[in-house]
């Protein structure tokens, strides 16, 4: 029998007002069945609908891809910016798509429609480990673009998109471990295993602290993810994090920090 655990995060701390109205619409993702068209020719798969002020790699991949098309977007950053909104909104009125500045299916089908038929090669985000801390599997959390990659050794295994800090700060930097796992985490007041636990229901503390400070977690507020919005933890969609807390163990290494910290570290985004 397990021994009972300390309440997770003490720290953290959940706002219950929406955000912002945002699903994580799993009908969105990748598949030859969502995708037919694009999917044999090699266009852009998003794994989630993207809405206003999320941040993530697949953010940049549109904002490239829109660019190359000829419309003059920022890309300079991860953020679904009002820049990409107004962009975003002129394109799906230039194409008779529904203006409602979500980037969904019928969005990302029409922008592959015309990259594929024009020849032009989907923008990739590439990924560059010069500098492994394990051969087995470990972790980067790119609080730049709120992408947590899993890694085996140089080999990028898959990426997911995560909330973390509501500022830079919040989100410790420097290189870590994981040093315990809980399996439906209790927080506070709330038991573990039930919806409305903000932890979700699984847990990978890091070793800052007695390590039930910071930690990767699931939630009860998965229109979250994706933004900068938690005290420090580093939250993720419920179904990712139970794909992660498998793969990983105690003593798996976690590197945290902005975009520029982690390639003078050896893990390089461009």
């Amino acid at each position: 029998m397990q021994p009972n655990k300390p309440d997770i995060a003490r720290y953290e701390t959940f706002d219950d007002t929406p955000l912002i109205t945002v699903n994580y619409d799993e009908t969105v993702i990748a598949s030859a069945q969502n995708y037919p068209y694009l999917y044999a020719k090699g266009g852009i798969v998003l794994k989630r609908t993207l809405y206003q002020w999320q941040v993530g790699e697949d953010v940049l991949q549109i904002k490239k891809a829109l660019k190359k098309i000829g419309y003059p977007i920022n890309t300079s950053s991860y953020i679904f910016d009002n820049n990409m909104k107004d962009i975003v909104m002129q394109f799906q009125s230039e194409h008779d798509l529904n203006t409602d500045g979500i980037v969904g299916k019928s969005t990302v089908n029409a922008i592959n429609k015309i990259l594929i038929e024009n020849k032009m090669t989907s923008p990739v985000i590439n990924t560059v480990v010069t500098n492994a801390p394990t051969s087995g599997y470990w972790i980067t959390i790119n609080k730049s673009s709120n992408t947590l990659t899993l890694l085996k050794g140089k080999q990028v295994i898959e990426k997911f998109p995560v909330a973390t800090g509501k500022e830079p700060k919040l989100t410790p930097e420097g290189k870590w471990v994981i040093n315990n796992k809980v399996v439906n985490p209790a927080w506070k007041n709330i038991k573990g295993g039930v919806p409305e636990n903000p932890l979700g229901y699984r847990w990978m503390g890091l070793n800052i602290g007695d390590g039930y400070i910071y930690g990767i977690h699931g939630t009860n507020n998965e229109r979250s993810i994706g933004y900068f919005v938690s005290k420090g933890c580093i939250r993720m969609d419920n179904n990712d994090v139970d794909k992660l807390f498998t793969l990983v163990k105690n003593g798996t290494p976690v590197w945290i920090g902005s975009q520029k910290q982690l390639s003078q570290w050896g893990f390089i985004v461009k």
